[in-house]
């Protein structure tokens, strides 16, 4: 379209170039909109952002143990922390299958020691069991096989809701432990 027009109009002389060249850039501009960064991206000092971020971890074996995806990551080279928005993390069980996800609107992720802190909106999901817990944050901890949480927490698990200040668990919830209760009573493990 655009050599077409510029084509059309050449062999016009300048007087009456000018109103008509106007007329057919005006009419190239008809495109979407240039995204533009929004002001809390544009404020951040980051060394490298990635977006559409995706982080494998693997054992000593070379196994796949797990997987984080962000909508964008922020790194900082005086830093090993990784800030995340739109976070979604899949933990994977030796055998292959999915052991727990977790979906949150913010996270940081320690890469030395593979440390996770989920921010907003947290939900953690073990599908094998139907286990499910939602909190403002949760800290996940891969060396020690450990989640917790500091705040407000709701798990939910074979139909019952138990609501708590805070949540404790090892990632086979064998042992767990929902401070202050609120809601169900029967906690135990399984």
């Amino acid at each position: 379209m655009r050599g077409q027009a510029i084509h059309r109009i050449a062999g016009f002389r300048a007087g009456a170039l000018a109103p008509r060249l106007v007329l057919v850039l005006a009419a190239c501009g008809d495109g979407p909109p240039t995204p533009v960064a929004g002001e809390d991206l544009l404020e951040m000092q980051a060394d490298m952002v990635s977006y559409d971020m995706v982080t494998y971890f693997t054992n000593a074996e070379g196994i796949r143990t797990g997987k984080i995806e962000a909508d964008s990551a922020f790194f900082f080279q005086d830093s090993t922390v990784v800030h995340m928005r739109g976070v979604d993390m899949t933990v994977y069980a030796e055998t292959g299958e999915v052991r727990a996800t977790v979906t949150a609107n913010r996270g940081r992720y320690e890469e030395r020691y593979r440390k996770m802190h989920a921010l907003g909106d947290v939900v953690l999901v073990m599908p094998a069991d139907s286990r499910r817990l939602e909190s403002e944050e949760l800290h996940y901890d891969p060396l020690t096989e450990r989640i917790w949480s500091d705040s407000a927490s709701t798990y939910r698990y074979q139909g019952q809701v138990t609501m708590g200040t805070c949540f404790r668990s090892d990632m086979s919830f064998q042992n767990y432990e929902v401070c202050n209760i609120r809601g169900s009573a029967d906690i135990g493990g399984r």
